[in-house]
Formats: C-alpha cells, sequence, structure tokens
C-alpha cells in the first residue's frame, strides 16, 4: 500500500588515576556563550574536541566515542566542529584548567574546548566532561556518565546532550531513539535507530506488512498499522516486552493511528463504507467517534502539542491539502493553497509548524514546511533525488528526520526545517519508511 504514495499512508595516566570532581572554580572572566537559534544572526559556533584521553582496555570504546559525539554535535547543526589537523595546543596537554593554555585554542578560533577523559570502572566504562569557554579560560561543565562498554557510544550521546543543554538552555536529544519500518520482500520489521542512525535494533518482524509506527508519549510503547489480522487495523507494541496486540479495527480498515500528546486518545484514519475519515479513540481502542463527515477523504491525522487540534489531509477541495480542526472536529479549515498533492502532515512540538510532503509536477516528493498562523510554506528539500516524504520531528522541534532515495533505497535523513543542514544517517541494506522520532527520557 505505501508504494502507491497514496495521501492516506494512511563524550593520560595521571589524569585518569585521579579522583573524579567538582567543577574547577574560576572568576567569571567572560560572559556565557548562548546559542540563540531562532536568531537571524545566529551562526555555529566554533567548538573544539581534545583527543580522548583514554586508559588502554576501553581505547576502542573512547575512540568510538570520540566519533559519535563528533557525529552528534555536527547533527545538531549548531556548532563548527574545528579540524583536529589545525590544533595548536600539545597533545599531552592536560584536563584541567591551569594546565591549558587557552591562547593556542583561542588562536585556531575555537570559542567552547572538550576534553573527555575514559577509564574502566568495575565492569563498566566510565567517562568525564569537560567543557571550557575559551574566551573566558574556563571550565563551565563537568559531567561523568557510566555505561556497559557494549553500550559506550550511548556515553557519547549523554556528553552531546549535556553541552547542547548548555549552550541553549534546551534539553537534547540524542538519547531518544527514530523508529521506522524496514521493508523486505516477505517480511516487514520495525526497527530502532539512533538519532546518529547507529544501535539498530529489531523490535518487530512480522510476514504482513506493518506500517506507520508511532511512539507513545511516555516512550513506553509505539502504535502501528498491521495487517496481522488480514487487514489494516491498529495495533501497539510495548518496548520492554515486544508482544504486539491489538488496539482497534473499525470497518473496511483503520491506519495511521498516533497517540494525543497526553497518550490518552489516539487519532486515525477508519474507512467505512467505503469513505475514509478522521476518527478519535481512546487509546485501549474504546470509544471510536468520527470527527470528520465530509464525503471526501479525510486521512492522516497529527495532534498539536497542546492536543487541543488536529492537522489531516483531505482533498475536498479537489486535490489533498492539508487541513487543521480542533480536536473534536470542530471549526475546519484548509491550510495549504500552493501544490495540489500535499500530505502526511506531522505537527511540531513547537507548535508553530506543521512538517509535510508534496509532489509537483514531474512527479517528485519533497518535504516542506508551512506556518500554522498564517500559512507560509518552506522548502526543506529540493533537487535530492526523488523521493523525500514522511517526515517527523525531534521531540525539541528543532530536528526532522524523513526517508529520502537521494543515495539510493530509501535511508533516513536528519535535516533542519529549514533544509540548511541536512544528513543522511543511516545505510541500511533494507527500504526505510514512515520514520517517527521518539520523546525525550526514554
Amino acid at each position: 500500500m505505501s508504494n502507491t504514495r497514496t495521501f492516506a499512508r494512511i563524550a593520560l595516566a595521571a589524569v585518569l588515576a585521579a579522583p573524579l570532581s567538582a567543577p574547577l572554580a574560576a572568576p567569571a572572566l567572560a560572559p556565557r556563550t548562548y546559542l540563540d537559534i531562532g536568531s537571524p544572526d545566529f551562526h555555529p559556533l566554533p567548538i573544539a574536541i581534545a583527543r580522548f584521553k583514554a586508559e588502554p582496555e576501553v581505547q576502542s570504546q573512547a575512540s568510538e566515542m570520540a566519533q559519535v559525539l563528533r557525529d552528534d554535535l555536527l547533527l545538531s547543526g549548531l556548532f563548527d566542529l574545528l579540524d583536529p589537523k589545525s590544533f595548536l595546543a600539545d597533545p599531552a596537554e592536560g584536563m584541567a584548567a591551569p594546565t591549558i593554555r587557552f591562547t593556542r585554542w583561542a588562536d585556531i578560533g575555537a570559542e567552547g574546548l572538550v576534553k573527555v577523559a575514559v577509564r574502566r570502572a568495575a565492569a563498566d566504562v566510565s567517562a568525564e566532561l569537560h567543557l571550557y569557554e575559551v574566551r573566558a579560560g574556563k571550565e563551565v561543565l563537568f559531567q561523568v556518565h557510566t555505561e556497559k562498554p557494549a553500550s559506550a557510544r550511548g556515553l557519547a550521546h549523554a556528553f552531546a546532550d549535556d553541552i547542547v543543554r548548555y549552550y541553549t538552555h534546551e534539553p537534547g536529544i540524542f538519547r531518544t531513539r527514530i523508529a521506522a519500518i524496514r521493508k523486505g520482500k516477505t517480511i516487514s520489521e520495525l526497527v530502532l535507530f539512533d538519532v546518529d542512525g547507529g544501535g539498530a535494533e529489531v523490535a518487530l518482524r512480522d510476514s504482513s506488512l506493518v506500517m506507520m509506527p508511532h511512539w507513545k508519549p511516555d516512550g513506553s510503547a509505539l502504535l502501528f498499522t498491521g495487517f496481522r489480522s488480514g487487514r489494516a487495523a491498529l495495533w501497539t507494541i510495548p518496548i520492554a516486552n515486544r508482544t504486539p496486540h491489538s488496539v482497534l479495527s473499525l470497518g473496511e480498515l483503520s491506519s495511521g493511528g498516533v497517540y494525543s500528546p497526553d497518550g490518552k486518545h489516539i487519532a486515525f484514519t477508519a474507512s467505512t463504507d467505503g469513505n475514509a475519515d478522521v476518527w478519535v479513540a481512546s487509546a485501549d481502542g474504546t470509544n471510536p467517534r468520527r470527527i470528520t463527515t465530509d464525503p471526501a477523504l479525510d486521512t492522516s491525522p497529527s495532534w498539536s502539542p497542546d492536543g487541543k487540534r488536529i492537522a489531516f489531509v483531505s482533498n475536498r477541495s479537489g486535490s489533498p491539502q492539508i487541513f487543521v480542526m480542533n480536536a473534536d472536529g470542530s471549526e475546519q479549515r484548509r491550510l495549504t493553497f500552493q501544490g495540489t498533492y500535499n500530505q502526511t502532515p506531522r505537527w511540531s512540538p513547537r507548535g508553530d509548524l506543521i512538517a509535510f510532503t508534496a509532489r509537483d509536477e514531474r512527479k517528485v516528493f519533497d518535504v516542506f514546511t508551512v506556518a500554522v498562523n498564517g500559512g507560509k510554506i518552506q522548502r526543506v528539500t529540493q533537487d535530492q533525488g526523488l523521493t523525500n516524504e514522511e517526515p517527523s520531528w525531534a521531540p525539541n522541534g528543532r530536528l526532522l528526520v524523513f526517508t529520502s532515495d537521494r543515495s539510493g533505497k530509501p535511508q533516513l535523513v536528519i535535516s533542519t526545517p529549514t533544509g540548511d543542514h541536512q544528513k543522511v544517517i543511516t545505510s541500511d541494506a533494507g527500504e526505510l519508511a514512515t520514520p517517527t522520532w521518539g520523546p525525550l527520557g526514554q
């Protein structure tokens, strides 16, 4: 069904031996750097990541962590990571502020400096992060995280979150996960990915078609459309036990289920008597009620972050367009007036934008955003393959994930909402579809 693209788709020796301590005190020599992401004067912050210091037995984990941390900070679009080949500081330079020649780092343009020490801690790997403001010549952030050796890359994700939070006052998203469908000839798989595309884990493997997953707001489960009973119906799979169970089957098909922000309700598309409409039910599938009644096709619901409104797709104006309405179905109004094939709306957690897919006259699919107030449309992708579609927002509303065939078969791409910073994060053996970005604090 998804191949038809119908709009119903539906983070040595002496340092390592020293005890972990509190941040070093230093006089306030310069104001703290703060990244105002929304400012028109925003520029990525030049930051240097020094070579990690590591005990020999955890050197491989440290190397992986260093690469993951670099990838995360680049992916955020917030930082200009300086080339290690340009570094002027002595590689044996210490970790404490009095031992650092900050002028060497300032000479290469660094405003931030990251140093990390990695050690073995019993059966675990422990790493400590030191973040310095170069102009002030002081340590401004100190964090320690511990993981199992096999999960050491999680330490880097944690440090990336720590750095982002320091500079933006917002939570980082690098310990969240992205779920997507891997399509095979006879098997569908629901796969969980780290935000950098690594750490792939199959949560569900099914011989029937599995489509359109959506995270429960607390991260405990995924809602998906499945054909396990022979027709499209809504199913859920708890992350803890990975045992799917039926939620709802209504009419000829029920698909595209999405949780409300409080997790108490679901909105979905159901086709009854040959006509598709948007319905709402309790999260367990009980008490379904239809909230659109137009004879046209009404599909693909998406909740506003306050749960008071729902975006959806309707062809009532002659072509698929994005509409919005109150959560009870009242005050339905058309939002998009450009293009003739607009679909898969997803409301930003910040509330201001809706991302969607549009097809142009060349039969090329691209990702766009539309402002909820005013209807201004901004293009995210252009001339980057034939198919860029199915956007989903990061929980902080600062990034999007979608699928693109720009490198061959459809893979996951992370992008800023303006499209000026994009990266293909997967090189999966299978085609990937319908990504959904999980919540914070999973």
